[in-house]
């Protein structure tokens, strides 16, 4: 066997392959032989006719063909081996007959190389930017006035109506209900509404109904109501406690996109098409589930597509990060990580996925955050 490559565009090796007749003739006789086997020929068991009489009836394009497929199959196998390449895509395969053999002309998608930057320069600059994070007396207290509006009492009035009651209305010959100050109608309406009584009609407005929104008092009664606390200032505490953490993830979620984006820039990646293609696919998904109505597929394709990209450059670049510093979870991580996915799942759910799924979806959560905590403490 001979063959010549080159680089395309794309992470594409195109291939030319020479296998000789004889070469050939190894894969063909196989082939040959299992077609004699299955042969059926009045007057004479399956296999067991004469070889001229069932050769006769043999159809050598299908036994060709046949050949040809498991010819390329070993060789693909045996180059990409030598070459340590990893095919990401169904190659295309072209042949030519000729005299001096059998000529494959194949065009192979294998996994991109990765030539990174400076990552740990890069990573150094960008971590060194991180935010201090507090929390708030006024971001507290909004978080209280959220706990007491989804604990608040709806309760009829026949008092005039204000900003933060709920009405029902008709409006133009429709009913509808909502809380004045967050009226989807018209602009304006709420302020129209707020100072008239229910059952008054004004503007094209029918007052149907008014509700007072009557808050609980915010003591320690209720607070003890809310979890494990005996006072208002633990609620407080531990609520500024979580607004700090959830500020400090989202700090860390923007840095660590930041650095992937930066690196990716810094970098030198052929990404083969259908990488994007498989991700972009993905993207397309979650999109239609949210936007059934008027989903125009080839608009939406078009403006998700850098985003694909940037998605896979990044994922690229872990993987590249990864295997350049021997970066790997043990398989005690990988187990606590599938054990925290599957506790947030229903017993009946968890049950329906692959094993294998879980584990290698854990495996890379695992990675991608010691690469990381990696790139986090790199001087």
């Amino acid at each position: 066997m001979k063959y010549t490559h080159k680089d395309l565009p794309g992470s594409v090796k195109q291939l030319e392959v020479t296998l000789t007749q004889v070469e050939f003739s190894k894969y063909w006789e196989v082939v040959y032989q299992e077609a004699l086997k299955d042969v059926e020929i009045k007057g004479f068991r399956k296999g067991a006719a004469p070889k001229q009489m069932a050769d006769a009836v043999i159809d050598k394009d299908k036994v060709f063909g046949e050949a040809a497929t498991k010819a390329i199959r070993e060789i693909l196998k045996e180059i990409t081996q030598e070459n340590e390449w990893e095919i990401v895509d169904q190659p295309k395969i072209d042949l030519e007959e000729k005299p001096e053999g059998i000529i494959f002309k194949i065009d192979l998608v294998v996994f991109p190389e990765v030539k990174l930057g400076d990552y740990k320069k890069i990573a150094k600059k960008i971590f060194e930017e991180k935010r201090e994070i507090t929390a708030g007396d006024d971001e507290v207290q909004e978080a209280i006035n959220w706990i007491l509006n989804s604990r608040a009492k709806i309760v009829r009035s026949a008092n005039p109506a204000k900003m933060g009651d709920v009405v029902n209305i008709e409006y133009k010959g429709k009913p509808d209900q909502f809380i004045l100050g967050h009226s989807h109608l018209e602009k304006g309406l709420d302020e129209k509404i707020v100072g008239h009584k229910e059952g008054e009609e004004f503007d094209g407005v029918k007052l149907a109904s008014v509700f007072e929104r009557q808050l609980p008092e915010l003591n320690d009664e209720l607070v003890k109501e809310l979890g494990n606390f005996k006072t208002l200032e633990e609620l407080k505490n531990s609520i500024k406690d979580g607004i700090k953490k959830e500020k400090e993830l989202k700090e860390s979620e923007r840095l660590r996109i930041k650095a992937l984006e930066e690196i990716g820039k810094d970098s030198k990646i052929e990404i083969p098409e259908v990488m994007i293609e498989k991700t972009l696919s993905g993207m397309l998904e979650e999109y239609k589930m949210y936007f059934k109505k008027d989903f125009k597929e080839e608009e939406v394709r078009k403006k998700l597509r850098p985003e694909a990209e940037k998605s896979v450059v990044s994922n690229l670049v872990l993987y590249k990060i990864a295997k350049d510093e021997k970066i790997e979870p043990t398989s005690e991580e990988v187990e606590m990580e599938s054990n925290k996915f599957l506790a947030t799942l229903r017993p009946e759910h968890a049950q329906k996925i692959d094993p294998q799924r879980i584990y290698s979806y854990s495996y890379d959560i695992v990675k991608n955050k010691k690469v990381f905590d990696f790139l986090e403490s790199s001087k």
